[in-house]
């Protein structure tokens, strides 16, 4: 009644005691908020609640927002969501082996965010450094597509298996921590709690040089486009088979030993790259339903400054220089071709 009289006079009611009280959970500085986005782009809803579940403590955040909990929860909330944007990443290791890999995402925002490519060229490097799996693992799209008898040095490398290794090296640290092992699978749901997408692993190639190289050398160039050196929106790779004129055993390594022509290989291998990614390639000659324009060896080679065919021009650098070279592998890969 005493309330009600006072509250009728205008007056105001007198507080709680203070034992009695149950205030509100103290609210999340802006300026943690825009430090943990910084640190790790996240959407201001997901990056509050982090910092409300933590304490306020930002690299306790960070480890929330990378928790493989926090990443099944959200997982399983977007898993029907459409993944249309993405990434196409792709590895070299040492010029020896190589991999590309094909990592979806729900928008062009995501695609373009650090966290998300950084995780694309995680995997990249993981299947790059893994050996092929083993024949009897091949799925359909290892046979050579050249129209030559043969195997594709390029291998698919099956998504449940790559998902299930451990991730070789993430390289950013702001994809989680770094120093605890985990599986491509638990990095992905670590990507999907800090991205707020829908996150897709859809497909991956790996390439391993046979070891040692005397007579024979194949060896790897890759390339991107619409990102950075190593992701991008378009992706290219191929695999040149590398032998000394004559075929003398210990030839070849002996020449490109000489005068830096390895390095000169390794830039002829992505320049090739670069072709196939900047013309629509999809063969590596003409064939049944592949014009001159989409068979890599019919092209111009434009990126070598070259309005000769490519089959043309890299025999004629191949010839200069001692050696005989051919293309004998070959993926193009683009964001919206699933």
């Amino acid at each position: 009644m005493l309330v009600l009289a006072r509250a009728r006079l205008g007056l105001r009611a007198a507080p709680l005691a203070r034992g009695y009280s149950s205030p509100a959970p103290a609210k999340v500085p802006i300026a943690l908020i825009a430090e943990l986005r910084k640190a790790h782009p996240v959407p201001l809803a997901q990056a509050r609640e982090a910092l409300e579940k933590s304490g306020h403590d930002v690299s306790a955040a960070i480890a929330y927002l990378t928790s493989s909990s926090a990443g099944a929860n959200k997982a399983a909330k977007v898993a029907g969501r459409a993944t249309t944007e993405g990434a196409i990443a792709v590895s070299l290791l040492d010029n020896r082996r190589a991999a590309m890999v094909h990592l979806a995402c729900e928008t062009d925002f995501v695609a373009r965010n650090d966290v998300f490519r950084a995780l694309a060229r995680s995997i990249a490097e993981t299947a790059a450094f893994l050996d092929p799996p083993p024949e009897g693992a091949d799925v359909e799209g290892t046979q050579a597509r050249t129209g030559t008898e043969g195997v594709d040095p390029i291998r698919e490398f099956a998504v449940d298996q790559l998902t299930a290794a451990p991730v070789i090296s993430l390289g950013d640290k702001r994809t989680g921590d770094t120093d605890a092992v985990q599986t491509v699978a638990q990095a992905l749901l670590g990507g999907v709690s800090a991205t707020g997408e829908n996150l897709v692993l859809r497909r991956a190639v790996t390439f391993a040089a046979p070891f040692p190289a005397t007579e024979h050398r194949l060896v790897p160039g890759a390339y991107t486009h619409g990102g950075d050196e190593s992701s991008g929106k378009i992706g290219g790779l191929v695999i040149l088979d590398v032998a000394a004129q004559g075929g003398a055993d210990g030839a070849l390594n002996a020449l490109l030993a000489k005068n830096g022509l390895e390095d000169e290989l390794n830039a002829l291998a992505r320049n090739l790259a670069r072709q196939v990614v900047g013309f629509p390639t999809k063969a590596l000659r003409p064939e049944p339903g592949v014009a001159d324009d989409e068979a890599l060896l019919a092209q111009p080679f434009m990126m070598a400054g070259s309005d000769q065919p490519v089959a043309q021009a890299v025999a004629d650098w191949a010839r200069d220089r001692g050696l005989t070279v051919e293309v004998v592998g070959m993926r193009r890969w683009c964001t919206d071709d699933l």
